[in-house]
């Protein structure tokens, strides 16, 4: 387990309520330092976990985050008990656990929830395929997985391959898509291209309809941050670039109604920032 991987999963666990699973992430030893006192030990920690998860913290928003071998740093906006607060925190890692933490809660400046100007692009609407019941792509024949597969790409396209596959699996009842069941799917894409209904983007990674831009900028929609093409987040880049922003990632976050940035987002998202200054 990474540092972020352990920071990340603190946050899950006090939204969560969960107090059995953040007193895992601690030492025997620990030692928690708040400006007014000092926590030390399991049942003092669990007193005083279970007294913070009772006003339902909610993480709004990571501002900071750094890392380095056995430490963490960061700076968050906190929904505590009804208000906005800042905290600035420290860990001090032992192998996979916290041994010492020092954690300080701040006012929230009013009007600075997010602590920077939000830079606004126009993103067009994000149009969903209506899912309705298809055939099981491991029996059914290649034109009424064609037929279906057309429908989820002239919807969502361009949409990523895997995508389009695992909203035709839902759809007919499957619960993953598995190599078996990607297989008559993908062969179905190539037909559809071979018949000049769909085009591809890369080697199969994006499919869409034919004649339509490799590229559109829209809104999420009901798509998870990874499920949206990397071209499409490069420009997005671009154009959050263009208007002024400095923090891209944060700034595709804003763009997309996002709060959290998690590790795979932030390794997804830098990722894009070099495609978008390719």
């Amino acid at each position: 387990m990474t540092p972020r991987d352990l920071f990340d999963r603190h946050v899950r666990l006090l939204e969560a309520g969960d107090l059995e699973g953040l007193l895992g992430q601690y030492h025997d030893d620990a030692v928690l330092l708040r400006f007014d006192r000092a926590v030390r030990g399991k049942g003092a920690l669990r007193e005083y976990l279970a007294g913070y998860l009772a006003q339902h913290p909610r993480v709004r928003e990571v501002l900071q985050y750094a890392d380095a071998d056995d430490l963490i740093s960061y700076q968050a906006v906190l929904e505590l008990g009804g208000e906005e607060v800042r905290a600035h925190g420290t860990y001090v890692l032992r192998g996979e656990r916290i041994s010492r933490q020092v954690w300080g809660l701040f006012p929230q400046t009013s009007g600075a929830a997010r602590g920077r100007a939000q830079v606004q692009v126009d993103l067009e609407p994000y149009t969903a395929w209506s899912a309705h019941p298809v055939p099981d792509p491991r029996t059914a024949g290649r034109e009424a997985i064609g037929r279906a597969l057309l429908e989820i790409v002239d919807a969502e396209g361009p949409i990523l391959a895997d995508r389009a596959y695992r909203l035709y699996v839902k759809a007919s009842g499957g619960k993953a898509l598995t190599s078996i069941a990607r297989a008559p799917l993908s062969g179905a894409a190539y037909r559809l291209r071979q018949a000049g209904a769909i085009e591809f983007t890369g080697d199969a990674v994006v499919l869409r309809p034919a004649g339509v831009p490799e590229v559109r900028v829209r809104d999420l929609g009901p798509r998870e941050l990874h499920e949206v093409p990397m071209d499409e987040v490069a420009e997005l880049m671009r154009r959050l670039r263009a208007a002024g922003a400095a923090e891209l990632p944060r700034a595709v976050l804003d763009a997309y109604g996002l709060v959290r940035m998690t590790a795979k987002a932030e390794e997804f998202l830098r990722e894009a920032e070099e495609v978008s200054a390719g």
